[in-house]
Formats: C-alpha cells, structure tokens, sequence
C-alpha cells in the first residue's frame, strides 16, 4: 500500500520511521517545501521504500496529485494547512489522518476543529476515513478518556496532564515555536459546570503528584484539543454519563513556566498583526519566530542524547471520575514515553516529543493501511470501537511506550 506523508519535520522524521517498518506499507512518498529535506529523510529513514519530493501543501490539487493511488495521506505539517489536505483526499479518494486540528492564524483550536466537521458528509458520502487528532494529546489522551468513559457507569471529570522536562547545552526546537506560542497566548478552553468558558493564560495552576521519576509537579490550563472534542463526542458515541468537566493542563519546571508566561505576556507572541511606525503590519508571532536558531543537525542531535547532555522526557496523565456501582470512582491512566536518549539509539536527530506524538500517530496510521479501521466518515480517537482502542494501547507498549491504569472504588 502506497502512503503519502506531507511534512518531513520532527513528525514526518519519525512517521516515516515507523511505517517504514510496516510490511503493510510497500511504497512511501515523503513530501515537503523543502524537498532536499524530505529526500534526506526518506533516503535516511524509509527503510528502502521510501521517495522524497516537493510539495506545497496548501495546494489542494498539487496534493491531490500525489495521493493519486495511494491508501493514506498523513498531515504532518501544521494545522494552517489542515483544510487544503483534507479536501485533497476527498480528490483523490486517499483516507486522511492528522495529529492536531490546532490553532491556525484566523481560527481558534475550537474554531479550527468545527470547520473540519463541515466537511464530515463530503467524507461519509465518498467512504473515506478521515481520522484527527491522532498524535499523543491530542490522540492517546483521547482514547484514554474515551476508555475511562466506558468503564465508569457515570463520568463527571476527565482532567488531563501533560508533563515534561526539557533542557538542552544547544537551541533546540522540539516542537513548532509557532503553535505552542500561540496556543499559550489563546485563553485556554474548559468544559466547566456543563458549559464551554474561557479561562485566564496560564491560569488555574496547581502542583499534582506524578508517578515516578517525576513526583510534584506544577501544571497550568492550556488550550487543546481535548476540551473541544471529548464533551462532544463521548455522550453521542458512548451515551451520556453526566459529563460536567473536561480540562488540559501542561507544565514543567516552574521557572520555564513564568518565563513563557512573560513572554507571551509581553505580546511577542500574538498572531494578531501590528502597525510598525512606517505603516508596515507583521504578526509578533512571526518576528519571534524568524529569530530563533533553526536546530542542530541530527546527528549533533543524537551525539548529546546519547552523551546523557539533553533532558528530554515526560508524562501524560488522564484522570477519569464517575461513579462505578454505585459508589464514587475512578480510571487513571498514565503512558511514559521513552526519553530522548532511548529514542536516538533507534531514531538519531529525533526527541521524545516527536516519538511520543508521532508513533501514536504512525500507530493508527497503519491500523488504516491494514484495515483494521474500517469505519468512515470524520473521526477522533474516542469514537473508534473499543477493541481497536485496546489494540492501540496495546501497540504503543510494544513500541516502548508503558502505560499503567489504575481503578479506584470509594467506598463510603
């Protein structure tokens, strides 16, 4: 089967990675603007069956082109160039599959996702599976809560948490500056007493005990996809469970929080344009960006993470609260993804944040290529029937990435 990845960054590296390794997947076509990039990556990572090419991905029909005869189109480039890929698949007749529905320079994340769904009938009528959010959150956190969901006879909570620890002797960008900034500078999304509120930037934070190595950890309300999708589509899909509260929350250490909190603060990071004093517009966010340092090559990369010299690992952690017989309960579900010096003994040049979010991704993206989602029309994790979600989870502990659920029953 033929599979199109569009985008040969951190994520691309890492998908074509894994569906090299698929001997479902029989032909790669690794696309990007950067097309001496997306070659490097194929000819590096494709495991021989992998091509390299340029692409322009806001190009609908050029898109549409190269997924001629293919399976699968991945979306591994940011979310300002969701729409274009997805309309390039209903062209082509390929399945879609993205990691984020994400915050795009005129749309919100809430905004971004509803205007997907404007094109769920176009995927239904033609039979093509369109699958979003995919990565690690949103994506396994998904299908956690959704599995939570199930299990509980009641849910009211689904409270999510994202934990890293980061630090590097070299700049080092381990995820896009630009959507990270500008989902810090979004009031962050919550499902709160039934209804959708915003609430204040790096607002709510709280210190919540992780399970080892970390222990206590500090966490503030960021705005994801999570929020936007669960309280829509669990009590549709899985019936209604009394639903009252869904929120996301990210941290680190605390000094890397106040210092974005001031930067976002100080406006640097806004996509809304500026008049400079000679009439010129420009987005911060673009500013800010454009000076960062582009990465250190990879094999840079993976001489410090194998050397012990760059921290990069964390936890994702998904609280699920209801009732179970009667009494008041719990699901918890923790999933570790391996640091960033296991991921370049496998993957040289690449992170735990690409690992962690794209071989979920790459997961799901061959469950498609093997049939083994079948179901059409636009899709999240927490829809998919239960006995592909166990196979998922079962997966990504073959692919070194553990997962621990604990049940707990309150009794009174």
């Amino acid at each position: 089967m033929k599979v199109v990845i569009v985008g040969a960054g951190m994520q691309g590296h890492v998908i074509t990675w894994n569906l090299g390794r698929n001997p479902a997947v029989s032909e790669i076509l690794v696309a990007d603007y950067d097309e001496d990039r997306a070659k490097f990556i194929a000819d590096r990572v494709g495991n021989g069956k992998a091509t390299g090419a340029f692409i322009d991905a806001s190009d609908t029909d050029g898109v549409a082109k190269a997924g001629e005869g293919a399976k699968l189109i991945v979306n591994a480039v940011i979310p300002e160039y969701n729409m274009a890929i997805m309309r390039a698949c209903l062209k082509c007749g390929a399945a879609y599959l993205d990691m984020a529905s994400g915050q795009t320079s005129t749309k919100t994340i809430d905004d971004a996702y509803l205007e997907q769904t404007t094109l769920a009938d176009d995927f239904a009528k033609a039979g093509i599976t369109a699958l979003l959010n995919t990565g690690m959150d949103p994506g396994v956190t998904n299908t956690f809560a959704s599995m939570g969901y199930q299990d509980l006879d009641t849910c009211f909570e689904i409270r999510i948490k994202d934990y890293a620890l980061f630090d590097s002797p070299v700049p080092l960008q381990v995820w896009s500056q630009e959507t990270y900034y500008m989902d810090c500078a979004q009031p962050p999304l919550i499902y709160e007493d039934g209804q959708f509120k915003r609430v204040e930037i790096f607002g709510r934070r709280e210190k919540h005990m992780f399970p080892e190595p970390f222990g206590l950890g500090t966490v503030i309300c960021h705005d994801h996809e999570e929020v936007v999708t669960l309280p829509r589509l669990l009590p549709k899909r899985w019936g209604d469970k009394g639903l009252r509260h869904v929120e996301f929350k990210m941290g680190t250490d605390e000094a890397s929080i106040d210092a974005d909190y001031a930067l976002v603060s100080s406006g640097m990071t806004s996509k809304y344009p500026v008049k400079l004093k000679d009439g010129t517009e420009v987005r911060p966010i673009d500013v800010f960006v454009a000076t960062l340092p582009p990465n250190p090559p990879m094999e840079e990369i993976a001489k410090l993470a194998l050397a012990g010299e760059i921290t990069d690992y964390g936890v994702v952690t998904v609280d699920c609260i209801g009732e179970k017989g009667g009494k008041p309960a719990s699901v918890t579900f923790n999933i570790f993804p391996p640091d960033i010096k296991w991921v370049n003994s496998r993957i040289p040049g690449a992170t735990c944040v690409s690992y962690g979010t794209s071989t979920p991704a790459s997961i799901y993206a061959e469950f498609i290529v093997e049939d083994r989602i079948t179901d059409t029309g636009l899709l999240c994790p927490e829809v998919l029937p239960r006995s592909v979600q166990d196979a998922f989870c079962a997966e990504c502990v073959k692919r070194d990435m553990p997962i621990t659920r604990t049940d707990t029953a309150h009794i009174a």
